[in-house]
């Protein structure tokens, strides 16, 4: 196999999109410098539950198999590119496959009718604690990791690798440069934006990117109950990580302050009772989502601009993070993208 040659990158945003494609062009030989603007917990991955559950989010979407299948292949990308990774990561990859994923419902014949077309397999259960008119499904093959370590984890990495990484604001880009807030511009072989919703800024740079919409989205970060997976329903989801958990999570559609709302707390503490789950005391938190038109990913070279892009991916951000990382690599190696182009920026 020929070596590609290395390739000097800067990567914008220190989520878990730009994090995964900064550790993993490292990894395999390029000179990455990242650029972040936020401390870890403070980005819209840090605030996240960490679900990698093609087929929980795919449930109430309104092609389920279409999106079951797209969500699958992207999930699939954490372990092709595995040995990229650091031992941390690895790690936290089995153990995010050993979790319970359980799907209540009280149309539970829907439920399964959905499942099966979907492809995905899965099993009724008893359950403990779960109203009255439910039923539990067991589904299999989804992960569950905890967003705070994993994203240390690969920030740690990118630094034991050799990365560079830089704290500052970007105020406009092209495709080998970037211009910070400061004045001061750095050059590469190739610019990637991985910024999730702060993507937008750059939109005059980069035509592609005015097509991101924001989604805020409430969540608790509350007191775990010991075990390890999720419980999830149509209206909330249950994020068990033992000595923590989350219940989440709104979406908000074309919100995009970061202030906490009240009565949005209220709301998500009341469908946590209609889940028979006693939130106990909570510390509200709020992020910012990508969401774009068709409710894809934007991923690949704006051809107007010749930025690489990694953006919109709406609340799945750690599912679709490996298969970005995928398609940079492919790219930025002078490689036929492995999405045939169905996330290119260009598309709206």
């Amino acid at each position: 196999m020929v070596q590609s040659p290395s390739h000097s990158l800067i990567v914008v945003g220190g989520g878990i999109v730009g994090l995964t494609i900064a550790v993993a062009a490292q990894a395999s030989g390029h000179k990455v410098t990242l650029i972040t603007r936020d401390d870890i917990e403070a980005t819209a991955s840090g605030v996240a539950a960490g679900m990698i559950a093609p087929a929980m989010e795919a449930m109430n979407d309104p092609d389920p198999a279409f999106s079951y299948r797209r969500f699958k292949d992207a999930q699939g990308a954490w372990l092709d590119l595995n040995a990229l990774w650091p031992e941390a990561l690895q790690q936290a990859l089995v153990k995010a496959q050993t979790g319970d994923a359980i799907y209540i419902s009280d149309t539970p014949a829907a439920s399964a009718d959905t499942l099966a077309a979907m492809g995905a397999n899965h099993a009724s259960v008893l359950a403990k604690s779960i109203p009255e008119a439910s039923s539990a499904t067991r589904i299999h093959d989804e992960w569950l990791v905890e967003a705070g370590p994993m994203l240390e984890a690969l920030a740690a990495h990118l630094d034991a690798l050799g990365g560079v990484s830089l704290r500052a604001s970007v105020k406009e880009v092209s495709a080998v440069q970037v211009r910070l807030d400061s004045g001061e511009v750095l050059t590469a072989d190739a610019v990637v934006v991985a910024a999730g919703y702060d993507s937008k800024v750059l939109a005059d740079s980069i035509p592609g990117l005015s097509a991101l919409r924001p989604i805020k989205g409430h969540l608790l970060d509350i007191e775990g109950r010991g075990g390890f997976g999720v419980l999830r329903s149509a209206t909330g989801y249950l994020a068990d990580y033992g000595r923590i958990a989350k219940f989440g999570a709104t979406m908000q559609m074309g919100q995009a302050d970061l202030r906490v709302e009240p009565d949005v707390v209220e709301t998500l503490i009341g469908r946590a009772a209609d889940m028979n789950i006693d939130i106990g005391t909570a510390m509200p938190r709020t992020g910012i989502r990508a969401a774009t038109p068709d409710g894809w990913p934007l991923i690949g070279r704006d051809p107007a601009s010749g930025v690489l892009v990694a953006t919109g991916m709406r609340r799945n951000g750690y599912i679709f993070a490996p298969f970005a990382a995928k398609i940079i690599l492919a790219l930025i190696e002078g490689q036929p993208s492995p999405d045939e182009g169905i996330y290119r920026p260009d598309r709206f």
